[in-house]
């Protein structure tokens, strides 16, 4: 369980944000379950805000609706993982119908963290991150992007099976999910520097630091959407 958590939500340079955000918790016989989700429509495609926002919606609806009946009687990673592709590849199969309907093209990143009993699992599609603030930040994540653009993601193309990593969510545990809009001119010693542990005690002061990474990037030259989600665990 999270003990709080921050989001960042900017347009940049852009007139439309096609980032979308979904945070999600309820509660179980087996303690608090929590998931954050971060989806950076594709700028360079039709209604990548349509995209986001789809595949937010329906990670909501399967977090609800579907993760319980997975998590009993106990918690298997394996089942986990099988339960929310099937969301996956349902919700890609639905954006490129509607993408060949409309001659359009839908697509959008993933990166997902949920947090269930003091465990993480992490499943990512695209060119967003996924950082650990420790004692540095490091990303956890890889990029699907070659020199032609995004290679996998979700809404366009074959279905391509998420990154997944899992661990221990313990009681130094900082994460933070970011578009791609706070990476090419954010360092990931920028980040640590403003965000770690020990700089940030509440909810406002990582909200505070955020914004100002985002004006810092701005003033580098971003004009792309900027979003992110920061976690903290442990009090």
């Amino acid at each position: 369980m999270a003990d709080f958590y921050a989001v960042l939500h900017e347009c940049g340079g852009r007139k439309v944000n096609q980032d979308s955000i979904t945070l999600q918790r309820m509660v179980t016989r087996k303690g608090t379950v929590s998931l954050a989700l971060l989806c950076d429509g594709m700028g360079g495609m039709d209604q990548g805000e349509i995209a986001s926002g789809y595949v937010a919606e329906q990670i909501g609806v399967w977090f609800y609706d579907a993760l319980p009946a997975v998590l009993k009687p106990r918690y298997r990673a394996g089942a986990v993982s099988k339960s929310l592709q099937r969301c996956l590849f349902r919700i890609h199969e639905d954006l490129r119908e509607y993408g060949e309907e409309q001659g359009l093209h839908c697509g959008t990143t993933l990166t997902l963290l949920l947090i269930v009993e003091k465990k993480w699992q992490l499943f990512h599609l695209g060119d967003s991150s996924a950082y650990r603030l420790e004692r540095c930040a490091k990303r956890i994540t890889y990029s699907h992007a070659g020199k032609g653009g995004l290679e996998r993601c979700i809404g366009i193309g074959r279905y391509h099976k998420p990154q997944e990593r899992r661990g221990r969510w313990h009681k130094s545990g900082v994460f933070l999910l970011t578009s791609d809009g706070m990476q090419r001119f954010v360092k990931e010693q920028d980040l640590y520097h403003a965000l770690n542990r020990e700089r940030i005690r509440n909810r406002a002061e990582a909200e505070k630091a955020l914004q100002g990474l985002a004006k810092a990037a701005v003033r580098r030259g971003e004009s792309d959407n900027m979003s992110a989600v920061y976690l903290r665990c442990g009090k």
